[in-house]
């Protein structure tokens, strides 16, 4: 557990989030410039600005991570292993991709352990970190359960409740963090996405089991404020 007193500890177990389509350059430059300011665990980036935040970060640091398949997760398995070997060319630390809810929810387990069981294999022939976003919000709790588990056993390296955006992405609440903790085991480790946007909450979600934060309410978490409650 982190001190949450020691901003600095803070900063360290957040990765500073701002994936918005309309988000520009400059906007991207700012939003890499405060992860620099605050020393954030990474600086969470859509794909299209992965070089660019490579370049800003450069001995800083703070790792990049971007996305897969987000926030739809319904492409074809072999549309995302093309996608995902293209990203891995402009060289991401690590990337967050929701798994086809819609496969586990329909019965075809296998398919969807196969989907985790590739992309991890993959990733991990070229040293990048895979993160998946479960989207809780599609799920009962049986499936909550078994999608943490087959996460674990395919390789995955942290498990999300959700991406917390769209309409199967949900915020985080200590019980889902729970689920997740008691459905793992190391190396594989446990991230919460989702109206994270207070240092309270953060705490309540470490308590619970989590270890790594997305929250584009970085700053906020850190000054001990409250993050705009609309936001990711």
């Amino acid at each position: 557990m982190i001190n949450f007193n020691d901003k600095r500890q803070v900063a360290k177990a957040i990765q500073y989030t701002n994936v918005n389509p309309n988000l520009t350059k400059d906007g991207m430059i700012k939003h890499l410039e405060t992860s620099v300011k605050y020393g954030f665990d990474a600086a969470m980036v859509a794909p299209c600005f992965v070089s660019l935040a490579k370049d800003v970060l450069k001995g800083t640091g703070i790792k990049v991570a971007t996305t897969l398949n987000f926030p739809m997760a319904n492409d074809t398995l072999e549309m995302k292993l093309a996608a995902l070997k293209e990203l891995i060319k402009v060289g991401p630390d690590e990337f967050d991709f929701p798994p086809n809810p819609g496969l586990l929810i329909g019965g075809f387990e296998k398919e969807y352990f196969e989907e985790m069981e590739q992309i991890v294999k993959v990733s991990h022939d070229s040293g990048v970190v895979v993160k998946a976003m479960l989207e809780f919000g599609f799920l009962n709790h049986e499936q909550k359960v078994r999608a943490a588990k087959l996460a674990h056993e395919a390789g995955i390296d942290w498990v999300k409740q959700s991406s917390g955006w769209g309409v199967g992405g949900c915020a985080a609440t200590v019980e889902d963090v729970k689920i997740l903790k008691e459905n793992i085991q190391a190396p594989c480790r446990v991230k919460v996405s989702g109206k994270v946007n207070t240092l309270e909450k953060m705490k309540a979600m470490f308590e619970a089991g989590a270890e790594l934060v997305g929250t584009s309410s970085g700053p906020e978490i850190c000054e001990g404020l409250e993050g705009d409650r609309n936001a990711y």
